[in-house]
């Protein structure tokens, strides 16, 4: 089928066609609603909307559209137009209806006028909430990602969102910038009193001269209560990694006292150099340094090889802290480089060898003889744990469902979600979950004997003795 943002390019250009044929609007809303209601079934959609708002590559109309001299903040753009300022115009008269589809929802004005095309998208699922969280998340991805600190482009898109969609609804994101700008200068001051006394991190051999680069940590800190739900699996690095991170840690703890910090050992970029085979211009393979950013788990595990040669996959995963077949599936990415070579030892164990070079020069089998899958996996996944980040809204909303359970006795699931919806408004966790949703996760209370739920649908505190 079509990709999301294809239908997306496709529901835009519908609106400036309708629009020439009826300025009114009242065309469009009857032809475009069905497109509305399948780009509001699709898990994809608020993603491909702010990506095509804020990166210009994949942008092209709603890249332009956040750009226009014109625009108008969200809240003016919809469905609030009822100007206390203007003389009341006794000679109106309502346009006739041509369509049974309900008013409000598409993005209308109170004179039948259509909004903006991004006033537009956004009304297809009522809340803006919803596309100010998924740049939230995208803005950590890119920040965490961004290894010189520069914001300039993120700071930029910030202030244009901030007019679309309010300067409070922007708040944390403009936090999260700050955390950058302020970890940028920290680290300078770090770096400026641990290079004259430390050697850069190295996973194999360095040429000489390679002993006088910057010292290798650098981090991004982060005010974890303002960025999205990032990811916390458990990684234990290798001595000489861990080595660096402690040293970085007591220097920002001198700064910084009381603070300290807690590292997220899975997050980051690791830069390597290593010695692998290359084919050459004449198709002689030769030995050639090369230049690896990995993620610090595969950092980590090729650390293991310069205290010794060969590991099994059970070994490396006593060492890390990592399950065995997440071990194997992210050593095929130093496989694929013709760094390691691996072969089977039966009982689902897999032995690992540091290729000489001699072996790579020579080799002229496969060099995984077999074991296991071939699938390049450089373990690069999204900084923010999307289970972790619903699960943290979830149980912001459970004190709101205790408290009303205790002030009404029972509630069923209909009236909860109402009154939820009233209560948080004005809270920093916004509710926008649908009933279903909400269902699951009063059902996820009910398994964990918080709540429970009688025959009749009712939802009640259970009690304790």
């Amino acid at each position: 089928g079509a990709n999301t943002s294809q239908i997306i390019d496709v529901y835009i250009n519908t609106i400036k066609v309708m629009r020439e044929i009826d300025p009114s609007d009242r065309l469009l809303e009857t032809v475009a609603e069905p497109v509305r209601s399948y780009l509001r079934g699709r898990a994809d959609t608020i993603r491909c909307i702010i990506t095509s708002l804020t990166d210009e590559e994949a942008g092209g109309d709603l890249y332009e559209e956040l750009r226009r001299q014109d625009a108008r903040p969200l809240e003016q753009a919809e469905l609030d137009s009822d100007d206390e300022e203007e003389a009341p115009n006794f000679d109106w008269k309502p346009a006739p209806s041509i369509t049974k589809v309900q008013r409000g929802t598409f993005g209308l004005d109170s004179r039948g006028n259509g909004g903006d095309i991004l006033s537009m998208l956004v009304s297809i699922y009522g809340s803006k909430e919803l596309f100010v969280n998924e740049y939230r998340i995208m803005l950590a991805d890119k920040l965490l990602a961004n290894l010189d600190f520069n914001t300039d482009k993120e700071v930029h898109t910030l202030e244009l969102l901030k007019l679309r969609f309010g300067e409070m609804s922007m708040r944390q994101c403009e936090i999260m910038i700050k955390d950058t700008d302020d970890s940028k200068r920290i680290v300078s001051n770090i770096h400026s009193i641990l290079k004259p006394k430390t050697k850069p991190l190295s996973a194999m051999s360095r040429p000489t001269g390679a002993e006088d680069k910057a010292t290798p940590v650098d981090a991004i800190i982060v005010s974890h209560i303002f960025w999205p739900a990032l990811q916390k699996e458990p990684l234990k690095h290798h001595p000489r990694i861990q080595a660096q991170l402690d040293q970085f840690s007591q220097e920002y703890a001198k700064l910084k006292n009381p603070r300290r910090l807690v590292w997220l050992n899975q997050l980051g970029t690791v830069q390597l150099e290593l010695d692998v085979v290359e084919e050459g211009l004449d198709g002689v393979p030769v030995i050639e340094t090369k230049e690896f950013s990995c993620s610090p788990l595969l950092a980590t595990l090729i650390s293991h090889f310069e205290d010794k040669e060969e590991w099994t996959s059970k070994e490396l995963s006593n060492e890390t802290s990592i399950a065995e077949h997440i071990i194997q599936s992210r050593m095929n990415y130093w496989i694929n480089n013709r760094v390691i070579k691996a072969s089977d030892a039966g009982d689902d164990t897999i032995v690992y060898e540091l290729g000489s070079r001699e072996y790579w020069l020579t080799a002229e089998v496969d060099p995984y003889s077999g074991a296991g899958s071939m699938m390049d996996e450089d373990g690069s996944e999204g900084a923010v744990s999307a289970g972790a980040q619903e699960e943290e809204e979830m149980e912001a909303y459970e004190s709101y469902i205790c408290g009303m359970l205790t002030t009404f006795g029972q509630l069923p699931l209909d009236q909860i979600h109402n009154k939820l919806k009233t209560f948080v408004a004005g809270s920093d966790h916004k509710y926008n979950k649908t009933a279903r949703q909400l269902g699951a996760f009063l059902q996820h209370l009910c398994k964990q004997e918080r709540l429970e739920c009688g025959p009749d649908g009712m939802y009640k505190l259970v009690k304790k003795y």
